[in-house]
C-alpha cells in the first residue's frame, strides 16, 4: 500500500509493526516478523532516512506519527512529479528550437490533421513488439469501448501499462470499462497529476498530442523517434508509474479474518470505487446508488472494522489483506 511512497515491502511491515508495538527492540522486531536481524536493521535505517522513525532509549525505536511522516513523503513525491512535468515542457521547447546534427524532422515528426494523427497511432501500434505505455486523460478521441488498439495489443499478447488521470476514472462508466481492460490483462494505475497524454511503443517511438479541436478530436501530434527526448519521456513515464496507485478491482475472493468482518460483494465494489479516487456521488452513480447510501455503507464498514475515520479504514483494509506469516 505504501510502495508509491518509496517503501519496500519489508520497510512497510516494520513500520506497521512499530505503529502497533513501539517502542520495541531490533531483536523483538526480528522475532515478530520472522526475518533476520540484519534485514530489520537495514529497514530501520531506510525508515530513519525517510524520517519515519526515531530512537528511544537503548536499542529501541518508535515510529513517527503517520499524519506527520507519511504526509511529508507524499509532499516530496508530489514535488518530484511536478518537476518531471516541467521537464517535459522544457525539453519539447528545446527540441523544437534547438539545433542538432541530425535534421529535427528526423527526430520529431509533426503530424497535422485527423487522418495524419490516426496514422501516427496506427504506426505506434505496428511498432509495438513488447509493450505500450500510455498516459490516459480527457478529452478523448475515442471512448473506452472504441479503444480497439488497446484491445488488439492485449489480444496479441503485448503488455499494456496505463496510468489514468484521476479525472479519467471519474468519467461516467469509466471504472467499469477500466476493470474490463484490467481483466483482459492491462496493468492500470491512477495518478492525480499527469503532464500530458502520451503513448510509447517499446523504446522506439512516442506520440504526444499537442492540439485538440472543440469536438475533442486530436488534430496535431508529435511523433518522437529515438533521441534524448524519447529517453526523457520514457523516464518520466516510469517515474510516474512508480509513484501511481494501482487501480483497485473489487475482489470477491478476499479472505476476511472473521465472519464478523466479512465484507459483502457490494461493499467491496463501493470501497474499490472510493479507493480509485471517486467521490461518494460519483461512486454512487456508477453503482446505481444514492450518495447517502454510499456514505451509509462506508460507515457500516467502518463500524465492522472499528475504524474512526476513512484513513483508519484504509489501514484496516490493507492489514486484512496482509499475509499472516509463513505457514
Amino acid at each position: 500500500m505504501l510502495h508509491a511512497l518509496g517503501l519496500s515491502p519489508t520497510e512497510e511491515r516494520v513500520y506497521r509493526t512499530l505503529l502497533d508495538r513501539a517502542p520495541v527492540s531490533v531483536s523483538d522486531l526480528a522475532r515478530r516478523l520472522d526475518i533476520e536481524g540484519q534485514e530489520v536493521r537495514e529497514a530501520l535505517h531506510a525508515l530513519e532516512t525517510k524520517s519515519l522513525l526515531s530512537c528511544s532509549g537503548e536499542n529501541e525505536v518508535v515510529p513517527a506519527p503517520p499524519e506527520v511522516g507519511l504526509a511529508a513523503l507524499v509532499n516530496h513525491r508530489q514535488s518530484e512529479l511536478d518537476e518531471a512535468s516541467r521537464t517535459i515542457h522544457r525539453l519539447v521547447d528545446q527540441y523544437r528550437h534547438g539545433h542538432h546534427e541530425r535534421p529535427l524532422d528526423e527526430l520529431i515528426e509533426l503530424r497535422v490533421g485527423r487522418e495524419a494523427v490516426a496514422e501516427g497511432f496506427q504506426q505506434l501500434h505496428s511498432a509495438t513488439r513488447e509493450q505500450m505505455r500510455v498516459f490516459v486523460m480527457p478529452p478523448y478521441t475515442v471512448t473506452y469501448a472504441e479503444n480497439h488498439m488497446g484491445r488488439r495489443l492485449l489480444a496479441e499478447g503485448r503488455r499494456l501499462r496505463a496510468v489514468y488521470h484521476r479525472d479519467a476514472i471519474a468519467q461516467p462508466g469509466a471504472p467499469a470499462e477500466v476493470q474490463r481492460f484490467v481483466a483482459a490483462g492491462e496493468e492500470a494505475r491512477i495518478s492525480r497529476v499527469l503532464p500530458t497524454k502520451l503513448a510509447i511503443a517499446d523504446d522506439s517511438q512516442a506520440l504526444i498530442p499537442v492540439h485538440t479541436d472543440p469536438e475533442g478530436i486530436h488534430t496535431t501530434c508529435l511523433l518522437v523517434h529515438p533521441c534524448g527526448l524519447l529517453d526523457t519521456l520514457i523516464a518520466v513515464f516510469e517515474l510516474i508509474w512508480s509513484r501511481a496507485r494501482p487501480f483497485e478491482v473489487a475482489d470477491s475472493e478476499i479472505v476476511e479474518t472473521s465472519s464478523a468482518t466479512r465484507l459483502s460483494r457490494s461493499d467491496q465494489e463501493v470501497l474499490s470505487m472510493l479507493l480509485n479516487g471517486l467521490t461518494d456521488r460519483a461512486a454512487g452513480r456508477e453503482l446505481g446508488l444514492s450518495e447517502r447510501t454510499v456514505q451509509r455503507r462506508v460507515r457500516e464498514v467502518m463500524t465492522k472494522l472499528d475504524a474512526q475515520n476513512r484513513l483508519q479504514l484504509g489501514w484496516a483494509l490493507a492489514r486484512q489483506q496482509e499475509p499472516l506469516g509463513p505457514e
